[in-house]
């Protein structure tokens, strides 16, 4: 059998069928200067536990208990 005509089989018959959901979630997207503003830290309350979100000198985030 030729390259090719292993190709076209190939193109007919795709080996992977994905079920599409009916719904997606979106998700919010924040920059780190939407979050941080002007300053290096913001502190985030989540179900009643703060956490702080850090920028460090070397421009990383770190987000503490």
């Amino acid at each position: 059998m030729k390259i090719i005509d292993l190709m076209d089989q190939i193109k007919q018959k795709p080996d992977v069928y994905v079920d599409a959901p009916m719904h997606t979630l979106q998700e919010k997207r924040y920059t780190s200067g939407d979050l941080l503003g002007t300053s290096n830290s913001v502190l985030i309350d989540h179900r009643g536990v703060m956490y702080t979100l850090r920028l460090t000198q070397f421009g990383k985030l770190i987000l503490t208990k």
